[in-house]
């Protein structure tokens, strides 16, 4: 967290390094360890019940006001690694506890983890999802794949 940055392991090595945004002083992102459930592609978002939320619209997915970008990998609800609207926020600490990437990082780590996590699809998978924006597709995985917070 103190690097802002997440890490790629396999098999003990460091595959990939991609700089994030973490919670904000008020709203820290919590350490700990974790398994990824689920990759969603095209988010919707839902305010969560927690008080910085309460006058924030939902938001469909493909909206260019949806803070949850083009794709969301869930490990503590409402808590997540998403992509997002604001770039300009990766490196800072900004979030409400999630960890935020940028929408090509966020693309590239949930096809990783659904392909670690047993629930990897075809490219055309792949293509039909990005193209069609407005189509939320959850993906649960089959083995859950481990993370760590700290």
């Amino acid at each position: 967290l103190a690097a802002k940055q997440l890490r790629v392991i396999k098999g003990g090595a460091t595959t990939a390094t991609y700089p994030v945004a973490v919670g904000s002083e008020k709203w820290p992102t919590q350490t700990g360890e974790w398994k990824i459930v689920q990759a969603v592609w095209n988010p919707e978002w839902v305010p969560p019940d927690e008080s910085w939320a309460e006058e924030r619209e939902p938001r469909k997915p493909g909206d260019p006001k949806n803070p949850l970008g083009h794709a969301q990998l869930v490990y503590d609800p409402p808590r997540s690694i998403h992509g997002t609207n604001d770039p300009s926020s990766v490196g800072k600490a900004v979030s409400h506890g999630s960890i935020r990437v940028t929408n090509d990082v966020a693309k590239k780590l949930a096809r990783e983890v659904m392909e670690a996590g047993g629930a990897g699809k075809d490219e055309a998978w792949y293509s039909r999802t990005q193209q069609n924006r407005t189509e939320k597709q959850i993906v649960d995985l089959v083995q859950p794949v481990p993370i760590r917070v700290f």
